[in-house]
Formats: C-alpha cells, sequence, structure tokens
C-alpha cells in the first residue's frame, strides 16, 4: 500500500501549521487542533505497521496506560518533576491529565522504536537506550515551547532535567518492550511523524 498521501497530508499541515502557530491571528485556531494533529499521527503510524499482531495491540496499550499512569503521577503528586501543570490547549482531560498525552506517548515511543531497530545493531540495551534518547529529545525541544503553547508547565528550575530522567527511564522501559516483543520495525511513517515532529517544533521554537 503506497504511503505517500500519507506524506503529503502530513507535510501540508506541517507546513500550514508551522504558519499558523507562528501568526498572532492564527494561532489560536491551529492551538486548538493539536490534539487532533496528534491523534492522525498516532492513526497513521499503526495503519502502515508492518506485521500488525496482538503484539502490537499489546505495545500500544501498554504504552498509552504507562503514559498515562507517569503524567497523573507526575501531575497530582509533583514528585516526578516538581509543580506541574496543564494548560487548555491539549483537550479534554480526565483526571486532570489531557487524553492525547498518553497518546503522544505512544506517537514518540512507537515511531522512535521503529527508527532504531533498523540500526545495524544487536544489543537490546543500546538499543533501548537510543530510542530513549530520541523520546527525551523530542520531548525536551517541546518543552522549551509548552508553556507559551499553553501545553504544560513545570514550576521548578530542574523541571527540564527531572522531565529528561523520568522521560528516558519510561522510555528505555517502551523501547525494551518493542525490541521483547520482536514487533516489526518496518513502519514507513515513523521517520515522517518523528522527523516531522521535530523540525516542526524546531521551527516554531526558532520563530517564537
Amino acid at each position: 500500500m503506497s504511503y505517500a498521501p500519507a506524506v503529503i497530508l502530513l507535510m501540508v499541515i506541517y507546513m500550514t501549521s508551522l504558519v499558523g502557530f507562528t501568526t498572532a491571528h492564527q494561532q489560536a485556531w491551529y492551538l486548538y487542533y493539536t490534539p487532533y494533529f496528534i491523534l492522525l499521527n498516532a492513526i497513521l503510524l499503526l495503519f502502515y505497521q508492518k506485521e500488525r499482531s496482538k503484539s502490537t495491540l499489546y505495545f500500544s496499550v501498554s504504552t498509552i496506560l504507562l503514559g498515562f499512569t507517569v503524567e497523573v503521577i507526575a501531575l497530582q503528586t509533583g514528585s516526578l518533576y516538581g509543580p506541574y501543570t496543564f494548560g487548555e490547549t491539549l483537550g479534554l482531560a480526565v483526571l486532570g491529565v489531557p487524553l492525547v498525552m498518553p497518546v503522544y506517548w505512544l506517537v514518540n515511543a512507537l515511531s522512535t522504536a521503529c527508527l532504531v531497530n533498523k540500526l545495524p545493531l544487536k544489543n537490546p540495551w543500546l538499543l533501548s537506550t537510543l530510542g530513549a534518547l530520541l523520546m527525551i529529545l523530542l520531548t525536551g525541544v517541546i518543552h522549551l515551547l509548552a508553556p507559551q503553547l499553553g501545553f504544560w508547565s513545570i514550576a521548578s528550575a530542574n523541571g527540564l532535567i527531572r522531565l529528561s530522567l523520568v522521560g528516558f527511564l519510561t522510555g528505555f522501559a517502551l523501547q525494551y518492550l518493542f525490541i521483547r516483543l520482536k514487533l516489526s520495525p518496518k513502519n514507513p511513517m515513523a521517520v515522517y511523524v518523528y522527523g516531522g515532529l521535530l523540525i516542526f517544533f524546531l521551527g516554531v521554537f526558532s520563530f517564537l
């Protein structure tokens, strides 16, 4: 099945959203659709994932549940990142956590796992480490913009460091789970989803 239409769709959305996010009179409209854009990325990743199986479902559900659990603990206790709040941009929330956040965890974990497991490496610890590092790279870039865009805010001087540490440990576990389940890294959308998100938010950061 050709994935070219999906790539074109994503690129058009990325380019128009970059303009929208960085234009004052259009920003609110584009921010409103942020959760739907993250959901679209998840749908495309799962749709084009090769060899979909019960293991793929298990990984997806596990990632969503673990991501949601981490977010709830961080939000409700403040023990992970320090004082942590979400803005209105990310939409509908349960226990204070926007439902799109665990979907973002899935997008980040699945895309990076597919990318690193195509490398000519066999060591699962090294692959898991590389995947986790890619995950915290994307989240770190978004974190720099998060308060301004109404995503989230961490009222702690070392918030980014703590966010990165928790993200790395959780990401490592998810990357290792991907490997243990022997999931296929063959997903043509992975590079466009991860690369597109990273370049998009770097572009927003440079213009805002």
